[in-house]
């Protein structure tokens, strides 16, 4: 399998002269859906399925333990999720507080195994639905795919 891509045509909001270029973007295949998720670990692993999801159930129920109280979770074979944030800066000592916290966030870093996956990815041009030099496309990603369920 590989992961297909193909060209749109954009401005980039740090260009204040707003010219269009092109660039590649990633096709994004259809989001596959937690129960079919679920079918494809039963299958693989031969554990029920019912198994599997009390044991994805427990992974996820464990994982907001442990980042609730700000440890970093390794899961093997697939990598670290590590809860951060964004903060204002301030001149002032006393208003670097929690107030100035902005955004929680939870950073994902994928395992070795996954990166050497991905730097060994084939990738596939998807000129059908890409920008031609006589045309334009906004480039805008949609996220109303229909899941794989």
């Amino acid at each position: 399998m590989a992961l297909k891509f193909r060209r749109v045509k954009k401005a980039f909001g740090f260009d204040k002269t707003k010219t269009e270029k092109y660039v590649v973007v990633p096709d994004r295949a259809t989001p596959v859906g937690f129960e079919y998720l679920c079918k494809e670990i039963a299958l693989v692993s031969g554990v029920n399925e019912g198994m599997v999801r009390a044991t994805m159930f427990g992974l996820v129920t464990s994982m907001k333990t442990y980042l609730e109280q700000g440890h970093t979770v390794q899961v093997e074979g697939l990598g670290s999720f590590i809860p951060t944030f964004n903060a204002k800066s301030s001149l002032v000592e006393d208003d670097a507080n929690a107030d100035s916290i902005r955004r929680m966030k939870l950073r994902f870093v994928p395992s070795m195994e996954l990166r050497e996956m991905m730097n060994k990815m084939r990738m596939d041009f998807n000129d059908k639905d890409s920008t031609n030099d006589a045309g334009s496309s906004s480039g805008d990603d949609d996220d109303d795919r229909p899941v794989i369920e």
